[in-house]
């Protein structure tokens, strides 16, 4: 019997005790202190990239007062309105990224959890971290489906059911699309031909729900279980579950074609992932993303001013592999544990896993002022 399977059961009720209490109308539910925050004013700062840009759309849709002032490029660089180029706004929401200084909305894994690496140094910097991100839990709305479900960020095993490995594995805009439905709070959507294929493979969710289905199928089954019949996160849910292998492609080449007749260059590749994270491709998707779906404008002074915001490169950035750390001179090992504390002033932190030769590690991003 493999790790998936023994593990199942677990990860099931792992999975339904997560999102059933957080994306529900109970009154302390991640869900409902959102629908709490929908009519104040906020400003957010947002992943440069299609998760980000569907899921703050769609927030900003049912938020009249929510305004994007901010776009996190590759993890190097801000782009910034110029209202702000000089301040961080102190009533900051982080869409698709994740701080413990701000209200965040994330898929990633962001806690350490239990296991023991063999330097101590580093040992005590991921327990300081996983303390500022609970003190933060405490104080403000931390929408994060991998701290609902307690899932460890150290731990990679396929016989562990809370490990990284059986993380929340879709993206951002299909869980917030639930905490807004079943809090009452759910976005038009007027399109059917492309929107529900756009959030359904946000940060890559139908390759996802395929090639890792022991994990996927579990999440995406219960993330519509909470919301329920006749919602639109069923109906994208279903969607995929019962699509063809060509349907996603069909709706890829349908668009391209609709593109091309246009003149307009293109935005997204063949994956629907942005071709880059430019002004001039942020404001295509965009204004695209609008026609599409009838939302509002989210950017503060409106999608045509975009090129007057200003790129700043990032104050900072860390970034600690997993392995390997026995191996560091003292000097090294005090740095890297000092990367990992100095994450508590982030404007985005997470754990990441696998990559193409860098391996899974902790990474980190400062702001721009």
């Amino acid at each position: 019997m493999t790790g998936a399977q023994s593990t199942a059961q677990a990860r099931r009720r792992i999975a339904i005790d997560a999102l059933g209490s957080e994306i529900s109308a109970l009154p302390n539910s991640a869900a409902s202190r959102l629908a709490a925050l929908l009519r104040q004013p906020r400003q957010l700062a947002v992943s440069a990239d299609i998760d980000g840009l569907v899921s703050a759309a769609m927030l900003t849709s049912v938020a009249p007062e929510f305004e994007i002032v901010a776009f996190s490029l590759r993890s190097q660089a801000w782009l910034v309105h110029p209202d702000f180029r000089e301040r961080t706004p102190s009533d900051l929401m982080m869409i698709d990224l994740f701080s413990t200084r701000f209200d965040s909305l994330s898929n990633h894994v962001v806690r350490w959890g239990s296991k023991k690496p063999q330097v101590t140094e580093i040992r005590d910097a991921y327990q300081h971290w996983d303390g500022v991100v609970d003190a933060a839990s405490r104080e403000r709305l931390l929408a994060v489906p991998s701290l609902w479900a307690a899932t460890q960020g150290g731990y990679e095993e396929s016989d562990r059911a809370d490990s990284a490995r059986y993380k929340y594995p879709l993206g951002t805009a299909q869980f917030l699309l639930a905490m807004l439905e079943v809090s009452g709070n759910a976005p038009r959507f007027y399109d059917r031909t492309y929107l529900p294929w756009l959030v359904a493979n946000c940060d890559d969710g139908i390759l996802t729900y395929t090639r890792y289905s022991d994990n996927a199928r579990v999440w995406w089954p219960v993330l519509a279980g909470a919301v329920g019949p006749g919602s639109l996160t069923e109906q994208v849910f279903s969607m995929v579950d019962r699509m063809r292998p060509h349907d996603f492609i069909d709706a890829v080449h349908r668009l391209d074609r609709e593109r091309a007749a246009s003149g307009t260059a293109p935005w997204l590749d063949d994956k629907w992932n942005l071709l880059g994270s430019t002004p001039d491709i942020l404001g295509t998707a965009l204004q695209w993303l609008g026609e599409l779906t009838g939302w509002r404008d989210p950017l503060r002074g409106g999608v045509a001013n975009l090129s007057s915001w200003v790129q700043i490169t990032a104050r900072g950035a860390g970034m600690v592999r997993f392995g390997g750390s026995s191996k560091l001179s003292s000097g090294e090992r005090s740095a890297a544990a000092e990367r990992i504390r100095a994450a508590a002033s982030a404007l985005n932190a997470n754990f990441y896993y696998g990559g193409r030769g860098d391996g899974s590690r902790f990474n980190w991003v400062g702001g721009w002022a």
